[in-house]
């Protein structure tokens, strides 16, 4: 299940891939997040999702070899 979500996850991360080359800067408005900003984020909530699934992974595997 765990993996099923992190899939999930990655996926919507690769379709709705912000690309920060085809923003045009007139669409900036100011005191607006910038879309490098908003790629950066995203990027980042990426990696945070695969290393914290890997985390509980590893936990709930190193949990289960010490009750064998």
């Amino acid at each position: 299940m765990l993996a099923t979500i992190t899939g999930v996850g990655i996926l919507a991360w690769a379709i709705g891939f912000f690309d920060p080359t085809t923003c045009t800067p007139s669409a900036q408005q100011p005191g607006w997040t910038s879309c490098e900003a908003i790629a950066q984020e995203r990027t980042i909530a990426l990696w945070v999702l695969i290393l914290g699934t890997v985390g509980i992974v590893v936990f709930l595997w190193l949990r289960g070899r010490k009750k064998n």
